[in-house]
């Protein structure tokens, strides 16, 4: 008995879109391919051919591409050989030799370093070679079975190998001078400062022997005459103003105070005043009509008790004015210091000097004419803080210029006038730098 075939159904569209049906994977007539599969055919689409349909390969997204009919396409001619040869290359792996269906991308062995060579490679070969190269002991070159065998490129052999050879490196570079290797301590003096219970011993190997040591220093003082040589219209002047102090001491006197605070309204707890070597010339506590801060306090050391016998300012400033009389004063800061001398004289003289008769009363914020005219009357030198900081040379980018420098003298009128002396002293006696 004679079966009799079913006849072939047509595909069906789904859909229609922009007046094409449009036909879902699988479903596709024959006759119609996608612009690649003409392509693979060896088919190429004639100019302005349009589509006679609609593939959807995507039904979520509704992603569709044209269909064309081979029909209305043309056979692509043979390329020529050598151009060919140069399309087969171009889709020829250089190491497992198959030809793609589509141009490999160029590697380079610079940028992926597990790969043996630099060309087109295809995936695969390029991701076996990332494989070995991860499993391949950078060091001694053993390839290994497992990733897990080698950590960081260096199986555990080597890494055991590598750490014994930095630490005898360690040891050898803690007995040796850094910078011309002779020996400068012994194995029993290292291992020594490291069973130390004191951490700071072992951080003093390596040594640097004697010779290095003058090296460095002669090194480092050359700098410093170049970096003096470089500033020399800035610091030229101010050497040799500190040598005229040293040299006519007598004529110059040091001026400190400490007050109760850095506000602008201050007061004197304690003044004193020396000539350029440092002799006495005034020193006493100032009772400042207010209390201390403990604050303040806690700086200088000076509290109530101290000051409650001490004289007020204005009983101290004919002593103060006889001190500076026919001298040159000379201050640390003399901005901050001026200032609190001003506001001093003008408190003591708005109350003990009240306006003459007919003379129209001060103003709020307005001086007491008295102080301009004591202020003017003294021979005020450069400050003694700037120059210092030109002398060091250590430069401030944030503030535009030299670093202001710490005085260090305890904080006490007495001890700062003395440090200001010793500080023009070894401005004086620096040697140029020429």
């Amino acid at each position: 008995m004679s079966t009799r075939s079913k006849p072939k159904v047509p595909a069906q569209p789904a859909e229609t879109y922009r007046g094409l049906p449009v036909y879902t994977s699988g479903q596709t007539p024959d006759g119609l391919m996608t612009a690649r599969q003409l392509e693979d055919a060896g088919r190429r689409r004639t100019p302005g051919q349009k589509p006679r349909a609609y593939l959807r390969y995507r039904t979520q997204w509704c992603d569709m591409v044209e269909l064309y009919h081979v029909d209305d396409t043309r056979a692509v001619q043979p390329l020529p050989p050598r151009q060919e040869a140069q399309k087969r290359a171009r889709r020829t792996c250089i190491l497992c030799e198959s030809v793609a269906d589509r141009p490999l991308p160029e590697r380079s062995q610079k940028r992926s370093p597990w790969l043996p060579v630099s060309g087109r490679i295809c995936t695969v070969c390029a991701d076996a070679a990332r494989d070995r190269w991860d499993r391949t002991c950078e060091r001694c070159g053993t390839e290994f079975v497992h990733h897990e065998s080698v950590r960081y490129r260096e199986c555990t052999a080597c890494e055991e190998t590598r750490k014994r050879g930095q630490e005898i490196a360690r040891r050898l570079t803690r007995r040796h001078c850094p910078d011309c290797n002779v020996q400068t301590a012994t194995r029993e003096e290292i291992e020594a400062a490291d069973a130390a219970d004191d951490f700071r011993h072992a951080f003093v190997f390596p040594r640097t022997c004697e010779a290095c040591k003058a090296e460095r220093r002669r090194q480092a003082e050359e700098a410093e005459r170049a970096w003096e040589r470089e500033r020399w219209d800035e610091l030229g002047p101010v050497r040799r103003w500190a040598r005229e102090v040293m040299a006519t001491p007598h004529a110059f006197a040091i001026l400190d105070t400490e007050t109760t605070g850095l506000d602008w309204d201050a007061k004197i707890v304690e003044i004193s005043v020396t000539d350029g070597a440092g002799d006495l010339l005034l020193d006493t506590l100032v009772h400042p009509g207010v209390p201390i801060p403990e604050e303040a306090t806690e700086i200088h050391g000076i509290s109530d008790e101290d000051v409650k016998d001490a004289p007020g300012f204005g009983t101290v400033l004919p002593r103060l004015t006889k001190a500076l009389e026919g001298r040159r004063v000379i201050i640390y800061n003399r901005v901050y210091d001026t200032g609190v001398l001003a506001y001093e004289l003008d408190r003591h003289h708005q109350e003990h000097s009240p306006t003459l008769p007919g003379v129209e009363p001060l103003r709020p914020y307005e001086r007491h004419p008295a102080v301009a005219e004591w202020m003017d009357a003294q021979q005020w030198e450069r400050c003694a803080m700037l120059a210092y900081a030109v002398h060091v040379g250590e430069w401030s980018d944030y503030w535009g210029g030299w670093r202001w420098q710490r005085l260090g003298g305890g904080h006490r009128a007495l001890s700062d006038c003395r440090t200001v002396v010793q500080r023009i002293r070894e401005m004086a006696e620096r040697p140029d730098p020429f």
